[in-house]
């Protein structure tokens, strides 16, 4: 597929993959009280990233985040998360979402 960083509508035509870590803290629920309340969490993470993505169509790397519910109780956090389009050699390009410290090298 020729993918051009200019359309932003090109986007949405890559898989998002988020890494273990962003899993774990932006989308999974050990005991979700309706199965549906991982998909909305999972549906926001993406349609943010793909809200940023059309903001700034020429970036390849962007810093986001979703504030999600607590596990307990009525409080969110604030999860800092991190997209990458990654555009490898001989396969299809893709975005990759992590937390924002285990994207940063340290």
């Amino acid at each position: 597929m020729s993918f051009s960083p200019a359309s932003s509508e090109a986007y949405l035509t890559l898989p998002v993959v988020l890494d273990n870590p962003a899993w774990v803290r932006a989308v999974y629920l050990e005991n979700p009280m309706r199965v549906a309340e991982m998909s909305q969490r999972l549906a926001t993470v993406v349609q943010t990233a793909w809200q940023e993505l059309k903001q700034q169509p020429q970036a390849t790397v962007l810093s986001f985040g979703v504030y999600t519910k607590r596990h307990t109780g009525r409080d969110r956090d604030w999860v800092a998360l991190m997209l990458q389009i990654v555009t490898p050699e001989d396969e299809p390009s893709y975005i990759q979402i992590q937390l924002q410290h285990a994207a940063d090298p340290a």
